[in-house]
């Protein structure tokens, strides 16, 4: 694995790739590393302290409610529940109860060996959401923040394991240990891949992640993650699922189910052996003619790197066309 030092003295949100990735040029992390291979940018101590660290995480707790699609807790890779840190919001139990976390419950909790995660943290905190985006305008796909604090010696949140997307890590405060292994299957999808764990001692790279480092792991790499004794870390990903063949066949089938009324059809289940095997014959026919147009998987793959969804952005009371709204007459 490749082992750089960070050459910028800074990194800005705006900066996106190049400044994570720095001194590596962005350019030739596109074309030789992105999906290929890890990288390790080792950097300054409080390299990422403005764009989140534990006074931005304890602001997010605050103003958040418990919300188990966002907020969670994992110690020795089984679920804690987050009821169990919470507590009943009074002014709003008519309105069902909804549940905020209770500080003396979630030290308690941390200090048992939890690990705290917020998925999707860049839709609460401005920085990280400038982050996101810039990556999103170089990588042409969706990224998504997770953080993940522990207070230090707690057991693995996750067993070894590899992710089905690619991945950022940034080591905002503290350090943790970490544990890389290459892939034991070409390029894992999801549900269609079972690769078979790493056999032991098979690490590529062992070592910590310590305050400023950043480490890239392309989908599949194998990895194990533990806090250390007495030292408190705070960690964020940046997960983005690359668009692959397999998203360029899936647009292949929607385009032929439009234009052949044959990919739309049963399969031949109940016909004689001499009518299925015309069908199949008819069907290869398709797929050929599909794979031969010239241009075609071309014209559908820009489809498919269309780049990242638009995240919303709201300026009221201006609409759209960017004049603010009118009041009624006699309105304030």
């Amino acid at each position: 694995m490749e082992i750089l030092q960070a050459g910028a003295p800074g990194h800005a949100p705006a900066d996106g790739l190049a400044g994570l990735l720095s001194p590596l040029a962005e350019p030739e992390f596109l074309r030789h590393r992105l999906g290929s291979e890890p990288v390790l940018i080792r950097g300054r101590e409080g390299r990422f302290r403005g764009l989140f660290g534990w006074p931005q995480l304890n602001e997010a707790l605050t103003a958040a409610r418990t919300d188990a699609s966002r907020i969670h807790l994992v110690r020795s890779a089984d679920g804690v529940p987050l009821a169990s840190c919470a507590e009943p919001v009074p002014q709003l139990s008519p309105r069902g109860r909804p549940a905020r976390l209770r500080p003396d419950r979630l030290y308690e909790t941390l200090g048992a060996g939890a690990t705290l995660v917020i998925d999707g943290i860049e839709e609460l905190h401005a920085p990280l959401r400038t982050l996101a985006t810039a990556l999103e305008g170089t990588l042409g796909s969706l990224v998504q923040a997770n953080v993940y604090a522990n207070l230090g010696g707690a057991a693995p949140g996750f067993h070894t394991h590899w992710d089905d997307h690619d991945v950022f890590i940034l080591q905002a405060e503290g350090a943790k240990h970490w544990d890389v292994h290459p892939p034991t299957d070409d390029h894992p999808v999801g549900v269609l891949s079972t690769p078979a764990p790493p056999a032991d001692g098979a690490a590529t790279w062992s070592g910590e992640l310590t305050d400023g480092d950043v480490l890239y792991l392309p989908r599949g790499w194998w990895h194990t993650v533990k806090a250390l004794e007495g030292r408190p870390s705070l960690h964020l990903t940046l997960g983005t699922r690359l668009p692959s063949a397999g998203d360029l066949l899936r647009r292949l089938l929607a385009h032929l189910a439009r234009h052949h009324g044959l990919v739309r059809q049963d399969l031949p289940r109940f016909a004689t052996a001499e009518q299925a095997q015309d069908w199949y014959g008819r069907l290869r026919e398709v797929l050929a003619e599909a794979v031969r147009e010239p241009g075609l998987l071309e014209r559908l793959a820009g489809q498919v790197d269309g780049g990242a969804p638009a995240r919303p952005e709201f300026r009221l009371p201006h609409l759209p066309g960017g004049a603010p709204a009118a009041h009624p007459a006699g309105a304030p």
